[in-house]
């Protein structure tokens, strides 16, 4: 009797949901440590419900996960040049461990990755130019979605 009670107790554990309410903009797993040198990625979520956005490089390695409200827009200042895939969980559950979603609405990924550039033009003069190329996307608007994107399993975005 006592083991059937521990296994429910431990099985409601298990199911139950993050316990913890995120800030807008926070990264949920990895994150990158701002910086001037790099280009700037910024996200505005018209979606009616908070969306998660992914950013997987290409190249493998850690993903980066960030939690954005409905309504609400972030800068990621400082990502690495080099591609990346980027998903979107939209009204995504997070599972117990606060790290890896449990359900969502809606999750998609764009077909065309995202490039991060950065281009130094050194001048005859000893001068330098530096030019980055970062991204903005809008999410939740139609009339201004111009990118393709993918139907993804919840495996994937966790993956």
């Amino acid at each position: 009797m006592l083991g059937a009670v521990l296994g429910a107790a431990l099985l409601a554990q298990q199911a139950a949901p993050c316990p913890v309410t995120l800030p807008s903009g926070i990264a949920v797993r990895g994150g990158f440590a701002p910086s001037p040198e790099l280009p700037d990625f910024t996200i505005r979520n018209r979606e009616a419900s908070h969306v998660l956005v992914k950013l997987e490089p290409a190249t493998g390695g850690e993903d980066h996960v960030y939690f954005i409200v409905s309504g609400g827009e972030m800068t990621i200042r400082g990502v690495p040049l080099g591609s990346y895939a980027v998903s979107v969980a939209v009204g995504g559950r997070f599972g117990p461990d606060c790290r890896t979603l449990a359900t969502a609405a809606a999750i998609y990924r764009f077909d065309e990755p995202f490039v991060f550039t950065r281009i130094e033009t050194h001048n005859p003069d000893g001068t330098r130019e530096t030019r980055m190329a970062g991204h903005w996307i809008e999410l939740g608007n139609t009339d201004l979605n111009e990118a393709d994107a993918d139907m993804i399993s919840l495996a994937a975005f966790n993956g």
